[in-house]
């Protein structure tokens, strides 16, 4: 490449705050310059997250971003998915948030070839190059770019705090802190169900033996909108509705928000300060390398001991391959018919219920695809925790929750980049199905129970349905979706919450009256 000449006109970049990751960035062109980011920390690969600050920006310009050292082999990007942008002037200017930016967006193999150790000893790597052009639109302007819509570990201590002011007489929040990670920062363990209605030793009874529900996010510190759906979640089961009080008084909820605090505190993508992925720690945890997977495995198996094991387990995670949010569940006999062993229904009988939940969610999450949850276990995912908590715990709702980066190809959002509002109402329609999933599961007569599940599922309780599909790492096709950027939502300070109720209740009647009322268990 040429030298070019510093005239006092180079853009200057920083990442040199919670969650940033830009390690280089080299001039190649007067408005052009290639970008390296980091790997994460003791770890050398696992290059893909970005987020990094941009100044000294001349206004009509337009500038070329080549980051060149990506390491997934597809990307939404080459899909209609856009970049994350955010101007401290359209800040100022009374519109503070994250907006889909970036034109001549392009996602491609390159030619610098990656070392055997960093591409986990296999040799003839690429790395891969995201390159995608920019103008602004004001002068003196500071701006930030991100992969994703970012979540920091302030953010969730801010949030946490503001938790507690929704708190009323009538709800039971309670934070502990699970442990403390590699870098001394705390775990949050929150506890959210309804008080009792008074000290009778059946209302007593009735709140100590309500069901309980395992969520978890973030343990993946690049999958950003796994902490937005979780932040859904918290705020529907705080909330002040009559779905959200009927929630509140069926179950206790045990949720852990974020896993992964100082991968997400440091830049990382996947790995914690360890170097490893958390999520692949689930067999044998150390207490010191892995603490957040070791306590929150000892708190399930504690609980499984005095016969409390939580009837859903759901970890949540984004997925950068794939559009919509799809459930990956635990199923013998799928898994059983998809290695092509011969099994008749005679030799190996499941009930079918682990199925029950994702098609509820299909029915009333427009962004939710049933056709995109699989249900196999592979080999792969053995030490994942959907899988370990399906064979120890013994959970048979254990689930992971994949939320895409980019859109949907379905339903009412379908050609549209998804937002922050979206993923928070994803996280408050899962929610809904929770209470939908109780009413079926408080049935005293289990025939009943299977009867109702199997019309749900849309299958005959003797028989499984169709094979599920596998989520294959090439699974786009190969032209360029029409993507409606205008109709995105970045409405992230919105409280869409009584809104998002009327709309369940009026678009899906899944609940009886007396579900919607408050003081139902």
């Amino acid at each position: 490449c040429p030298v070019v000449e510093d005239s006092g006109e180079s853009l200057k970049f920083n990442s040199q705050f919670e969650s940033g990751n830009l390690r280089k960035a080299v001039q190649v062109r007067k408005y052009e310059y290639d970008l390296v980011l980091n790997a994460d920390i003791n770890s050398n690969h696992y290059h893909q997250w970005f987020y990094f600050e941009v100044s000294g920006m001349r206004v009509g310009t337009t500038y070329r971003f080549n980051i060149i050292n990506c390491e997934k082999s597809n990307s939404q990007f080459n899909y209609g998915m856009q970049v994350l942008m955010y101007s401290v002037q359209e800040a100022i200017s009374g519109r503070p948030c994250w907006v889909r930016a970036g034109t001549d967006i392009c996602y491609y193999k390159n030619h610098f070839a990656r070392s055997s150790i960093a591409a986990g000893g296999q040799k003839g790597k690429s790395y891969y190059t995201l390159t995608f052009s920019i103008t602004f639109s004001h002068k003196d302007d500071v701006c930030y770019f991100a992969y994703h819509y970012p979540y920091t570990y302030s953010s969730l201590k801010m949030h946490l705090s503001k938790l507690e002011d929704l708190r009323t007489p009538r709800i039971y929040l309670r934070q502990d802190v699970l442990c403390e990670t590699l870098s001394g920062n705390s775990c949050p363990l929150l506890t959210i169900t309804a008080m009792p209605e008074s000290n009778s030793n059946d209302h007593i009874c009735q709140f100590r033996n309500r069901p309980l529900i395992f969520l978890s996010a973030r343990v993946h510190p690049g999958e950003t909108n796994a902490s937005w759906v979780m932040k859904g979640t918290l705020e529907f089961l705080m909330g002040s509705s009559p779905l959200a009080a009927s929630l509140r008084e069926a179950y206790i909820f045990k949720i852990v928000p974020m896993l992964n605090p100082d991968g997400v505190v440091n830049g990382n993508h996947r790995c914690s300060l360890s170097g490893e992925d958390l999520n692949r720690q689930w067999l044998n945890p150390n207490p010191e390398l892995h603490p957040t997977i070791y306590h929150t495995k000892s708190l399930l198996q504690y609980l499984a001991y005095i016969q409390r094991a939580p009837l859903v387990f759901c970890d949540y995670h984004g997925h950068s391959r794939k559009k919509n949010v799809f459930m990956y569940g635990c199923s013998v006999k799928e898994t059983v018919w998809q290695t092509n062993i011969s099994a008749s229904s005679s030799d190996l009988q499941e009930d079918l219920g682990y199925r029950t939940l994702p098609k509820i969610l299909s029915q009333i999450a427009p962004a939710f695809s049933m056709g995109s949850s699989s249900f196999v276990v592979e080999r792969s995912k053995e030490s994942t925790a959907r899988v370990v908590v399906w064979r120890e715990i013994g959970v048979q709702r254990s689930y992971t929750m994949e939320s895409t980066l980019c859109g949907c190809d379905q339903g009412k959002y379908k050609g549209l980049q998804i937002g922050t509002r979206e993923l928070e109402e994803m996280g408050a329609q899962f929610c809904v199905a929770l209470l939908r999933l109780k009413r079926l599961t408080g049935l005293r007569n289990h025939q009943n129970l299977l009867d109702l599940e199997c019309d749900i599922i849309g299958t005959q309780s003797k028989a499984a349905s169709s094979l599920t599909t596998y989520v294959m790492e090439e699974d786009e096709p190969s032209f360029l979706e029409a993507i409606d950027y205008s109709a995105e939502s970045n409405d992230e300070d919105g409280e869409p919450e009584n809104e998002l109720c009327c709309e369940v209740q009026e678009s899906f009647d899944l609940l009886s009256d007396s579900e919607t009322t408050t003081g139902t268990s």
